[in-house]
């Protein structure tokens, strides 16, 4: 038994260090081989940063909790990642058959998505949501399952090399390309519907579960919206800081799931959504004023000045004067809908400092202070302990 538990606490650390080296080859025969169009060097090595949380989540998962299968679909996913990063590598420097490069990048590719698909499902218990969800499970293995299966006898469908010897053409091969090819958008499918299996969670699950949920849809929400300005405004390549921060939108959701799953500062999650939400409405809202600000002086002042530096002064300066009282109006009706158990919070203490300054009765101070604290923290016991000069009183409840 000791043996056994030995070795669930270090196999997650041996699969997590050999990802990284398959990752490590992998960019670097990226970096060594690069094709023609190709994203620099610095956006391979931004881009493929979050890719090498992955198996660092799984490993600490794994093996914290040895028993829950959800850190080793983490591992797993990891391995695939590695694989399909060697595989591309691979390719690239011709190092390999063709064949053998196209094969290697479809059943990790197949493989990937699969795990994907269960990651998503799984989350954060190990567990499906209920038996209704089963089936769901069984489609991300038999999908995937029947792609790689496929996919030896129509390589062709991988548009990267010529169909292998034992290639099937005609008919036959036309058909399995197809059902090759309707496997993909078909994962995808599945995974929409796994990832909407965690809004059901949020919305049936207890407390702790729903802190969990809230973890990775705010990593899901930015990821998403990240990737929304990226399409709308075609910002794929177009500056070294979107590559940042689209890198860091992706490495949140391994970051949110360790900690949601590891219940890693578990409920600071509603700060961080309202100061989030706070922040992002209040940039809005100045960048919009200042636009206007500018629109409406530019006209009324640049027939007196000759240029519109004024107005865009006089825009920055009146921006600047609201930014404080607009934060502070904005947060506090952020925080009365996404983190109302802090508002509630400061407004007790509120109210008990302000009654500070008309009590003076020592039994009415301790009373309130003794609710003040059960209101703000909530202890199973609260005691008040008080000295004075030369002796020592207590209250205690």
């Amino acid at each position: 038994m000791a043996g056994e538990r030995r070795l669930l606490t270090w196999l997650p650390w041996a699969l997590c260090w050999i990802t990284l080296a398959l990752m490590v080859a992998g960019v670097a025969l990226t970096l060594a081989f690069p094709r023609e169009g190709d994203d620099s060097a610095f956006s391979v090595l931004v881009g493929s940063a979050g890719y090498f949380l992955v198996p660092l989540v799984g490993a600490l998962i794994a093996a914290r909790l040895p028993t829950n299968p959800y850190g080793w679909l983490w591992c797993g996913l990891g391995v695939a990642y590695g694989a399909l990063a060697v595989g591309e590598g691979l390719w690239r420097a011709g190092a390999v058959p063709g064949w053998f490069a196209a094969a290697l990048i479809g059943v990790t590719f197949f493989a990937s998505l699969g795990l994907l698909v269960l990651v998503l499902l799984l989350f954060p218990t190990g567990r499906l949501p209920d038996h209704r969800w089963r089936w769901l499970a069984r489609a991300a293995i038999l999908v995937p399952g029947a792609g790689v299966l496929v996919l030896p006898f129509s390589l062709d469908a991988v548009e990267v090399v010529r169909p292998a010897a034992w290639g099937v053409g005609g008919r036959a091969g036309q058909v399995l390309a197809d059902v090759l090819q309707g496997a993909i958008p078909l994962m995808f499918v599945l995974i929409v519907l796994a990832a909407a299996s965690v809004l059901v969670r949020f919305r049936r699950g207890g407390p702790v579960e729903r802190q969990q949920a809230k973890w990775f849809l705010l990593a899901a929400a930015l990821a998403a919206t990240t990737l929304v300005v990226e399409e709308l405004f075609a910002l794929h390549s177009s500056s070294p800081v979107w590559t940042v921060v689209d890198a860091i939108s992706f490495a949140m959701l391994p970051v949110s799931v360790g900690i949601a799953v590891l219940r890693y500062r578990l409920y600071e999650i509603d700060r961080i959504v309202s100061r989030t939400v706070s922040y992002g409405l209040l940039t809005g809202c100045l960048v919009a004023l200042y636009l206007v600000l500018v629109a409406l002086l530019q006209p009324l002042l640049e027939p007196w000045t000759g240029s519109s530096t004024l107005a865009v002064a006089g825009s920055t300066l009146a921006v600047a004067a609201v930014f404080n009282p607009a934060r502070r109006r904005l947060q506090a009706a952020v925080d009365r809908r996404f983190d109302r158990a802090r508002y509630d919070a400061g407004r007790a203490v509120d109210a008990f400092a302000a009654r500070l300054r008309d009590q003076v009765d020592l039994d009415e101070v301790t009373a309130g202070l003794r609710e003040t604290v059960v209101a703000t923290v909530a202890p199973t016991q609260v005691a008040v302990w008080l000295r004075a000069p030369g002796r020592t009183a207590g209250a205690a409840s």
